[in-house]
């Protein structure tokens, strides 16, 4: 009798080491969630409930506010602008995407598949309707860039471009703002040749003189290139006389947090003097709202 029982306790101890092994090997057989993908419930700092990623898409340019390097890393003012953002976040993880376009990256960040989006963005209100813009990251003014053998040392506004002859493409803000003039000034119209030709050979264009002028944002000629071409062409300033116009961050409506987190952290840099570091590092001068605007 006792070795009977004894031999039933036996075979329950070896059927519970058993279970208990089974039970193990189940559990790490599980796959792993990355906390990386777990959208935090709360504010999600890496002592709390996770970290939460964030996808960020671009299309990659205009340089030098974007672009992708020698190591074929994005770079320039506005990705080291969200970079110096996210540093200061550490509720979130940042990664990029690329997309194709504009519409690619605006669609996007409306339907979730990305969380943020920037491409030096300008704000009008039909992106609005599909997005929310953050504070802005920059001041974008335009600049009127001219053919030297014009002659002209002073530039007092758009009327001083009437008869003068640019490329323009439909749909693009700066076509638009020339638009807008002929169509207010019907006795003071600007020569505008629809046709799509890349930022170089436009400037080089106005170079030679196959085109009078073109309009370009001011980071963009001043950070890149005019240093980089040495276009002997004058250029002035638009400030003052038109909308100064901001580049901004977009996201999704609804995601109020990341908003507030964004907009806290463009605060900070703006503060202490790392946006104005970033701005001379890639454009030269300081682009910083609240400073540039001043």
């Amino acid at each position: 009798m006792k070795k009977t029982i004894l031999l039933i306790l036996a075979a329950v101890l070896i059927l519970t080491l058993l279970s208990a092994c089974g039970s193990s090997s189940t559990s790490a057989a599980q796959p792993k969630i990355d906390a990386a993908d777990t959208k935090a419930e709360s504010e999600g700092t890496p002592e709390g409930h996770g970290v939460r990623k964030i996808i960020a898409a671009t299309s990659g340019g205009p340089r030098p506010l974007i672009y992708t390097d020698e190591n074929d890393q994005l770079t320039g003012h506005n990705v080291a602008i969200l970079k110096a953002v996210f540093d200061r976040l550490p509720q979130y993880e940042l990664e990029f995407a690329h997309v194709s376009d504009l519409g690619s990256i605006l669609t996007g960040v409306n339907s979730g598949l990305y969380q943020l989006g920037f491409n030096n963005l300008a704000k009008n209100a039909e992106r609005e309707k599909l997005v929310q813009y953050t504070d802005p990251i920059m001041v974008n003014d335009y600049l009127i860039v001219l053919n030297k053998d014009l002659g002209i040392t002073e530039f007092n506004g758009l009327q001083d471009l009437a008869g003068l002859r640019c490329y323009g493409s439909a749909g693009n803000d700066k076509t638009t703002l020339l638009e807008d003039w002929n169509e207010e000034h019907p006795d003071q119209q600007i020569n505008i040749n629809y046709a799509s030709v890349d930022i170089v050979a436009n400037l080089q264009d106005v170079e030679s003189g196959r085109i009078d002028f073109t309009v370009i944002d001011a980071p963009m000629f001043n950070g890149y290139y005019q240093p980089e071409y040495q276009l002997d062409v004058v250029s002035f300033s638009l400030k003052g006389r038109t909308s100064t116009k901001y580049s901004y961050f977009v996201v999704a409506y609804g995601d109020d947090q990341l908003l507030a987190d964004v907009n806290g952290a463009l605060a900070e840099i703006f503060a202490d003097g790392t946006s104005t570091a970033i701005c001379q590092e890639y454009l030269g001068k300081d682009f910083t709202p609240g400073i540039a605007d001043k």
